[in-house]
């Protein structure tokens, strides 16, 4: 399995407060270890969109997980706010 991000994304991630950018990059790392048996940050799938997950980093950040095998794909890294838009 290889965890991919997009452009935008990291782009995203640039522009968040610093201790978000730390928890991140500890999603990563766990999410390059148990795969989507991952633990510990809410991961839940999107209703209404196929393959599509959602992960909680802290209360008001997530991420947006797309699975395509054998590949996971990440496309967004925002506030809670603006990440479902």
């Amino acid at each position: 399995m290889q965890i991919k991000i997009k452009k935008s994304a990291l782009k995203q991630l640039e522009k968040l407060p610093r201790n978000i950018q730390i928890l991140f990059s500890e999603f990563l790392k766990d999410l390059h270890r148990e795969g989507m048996k991952i633990e510990g940050w809410s991961l839940k799938k999107l209703t209404g969109v196929s393959n599509t997950y959602r992960a909680k980093l802290g209360q008001r950040y997530r991420v947006i997980i797309e699975f395509k095998k054998p590949d996971l794909i990440i496309i967004k890294v925002a506030s809670r706010e603006g990440v479902y838009k």
